[in-house]
């Protein structure tokens, strides 16, 4: 699930924000359905893989700006260098792993994402209108 959110909201970022996808219990391999999932809407999975969040605690690593989950669960234990600057967000996508693997799970989450992702960098603004 986080290699979709990875990829559309690089696509969508125009360059302008960078994001990577880990997981606590990562998958072995890419999803079969990420692919398919992302060409529909004109997005490369070139370079998608499944990693561990480990890689992103290690001491040379870059501090990420913002950790969003994807699920409902415990929020991972951040390194003291990001206490101040990292901060934290819930999107709920999808309930606690295991998630299911069918394409119509995976289209319901993507579409999920999408939503959430597009809301991020294009905020909808609420116009307040006039009492009569």
């Amino acid at each position: 699930m986080s290699p979709l959110a990875e990829a559309y909201l690089n696509d969508r970022g125009h360059g302008l924000i960078r994001a990577f996808s880990a997981g606590i219990d990562p998958a072995a391999d890419l999803n079969r359905h990420v692919k398919r999932l992302l060409s529909a809407v004109g997005v490369k999975a070139r370079g998608l893989a499944p990693k561990p969040v480990d890689i992103f605690l290690m001491p040379h690593a870059e501090v990420p700006d913002r950790v969003i989950y994807l699920s409902d669960q415990t929020q991972i234990a951040y390194p003291l260098h990001w206490k101040t600057t990292t901060s934290s967000h819930w999107w709920s996508i999808a309930e606690k792993p295991p998630f299911p693997q069918s394409f119509s799970a995976c289209s319901i989450y993507f579409d999920r994402i999408a939503v959430a992702v597009d809301e991020l960098i294009s905020p909808s603004i609420s116009v307040a209108t006039p009492a009569a």
